[in-house]
């Protein structure tokens, strides 16, 4: 119970500004719904600008994104936790259904993209893609959807798929390197 009163608690502390600023209401909004599209956006440019330097490492990181949606599947045909608004609690600014709020699609994306680009090098990327997430992840609190547990889970997550996905790539580079080629032909 000292978990769910703490998330609530922490909720009820970001959320509590909801509804003060319009101002304030509609950029939380755009950051809660369009940030990560201006990341991936400007991934994009950067994978046509200089296909060379990003094709393998855009392609992994997608795979890992879509690889989360599923996870994010199972794991609410396995845990359903209520989002803010199912349970009466806080302003609820934006539209949105009644999935599970456990964990945060929009703050796992931006997580994965952030950690897989800083992971392989591109530190500048990487860190404003965590940035972008940390920012993501505190907007959709903000506008009422998300717990701040959802988002915490998010980075774990994100970090968990991107570092596992790094190491079997790495392990089956060094099975394949092993593998000699086998004459067929005498």
């Amino acid at each position: 119970m000292i978990f769910k009163d703490l998330n609530i608690s922490l909720f009820n502390s970001i959320n509590s500004f909801a509804k003060e600023h319009t101002l304030l209401d509609k950029a939380a909004i755009f950051l809660a719904e369009d940030l990560n599209t201006v990341l991936i956006s400007f991934l994009v440019f950067l994978l046509v600008v200089q296909w060379k330097t990003y094709h393998l490492l855009f392609a992994k990181t997608l795979v890992i994104v879509l690889f989360s949606l599923l996870l994010s599947d199972i794991i609410e045909f396995f845990y359903h936790h209520p989002r803010p608004f199912q349970i009466d609690l806080g302003h609820k600014l934006i539209g949105h259904g009644s999935t599970s709020s456990f964990p945060s699609q929009h703050t796992i994306t931006v997580v994965i993209i952030g950690f897989s680009y800083w992971m392989a090098g591109f530190k500048k990327i990487g860190l404003m893609g965590l940035l972008c997430a940390v920012i993501v992840g505190l907007s959709r609190i903000f506008v009422g959807v998300h717990f701040p547990f959802d988002v915490i889970g998010s980075f774990v997550i994100g970090f968990m798929l991107v570092v596992s996905v790094n190491y079997a790539l790495k392990e089956l580079a060094i099975r394949i390197r092993r593998i000699k080629p086998v004459q067929l032909i005498d």
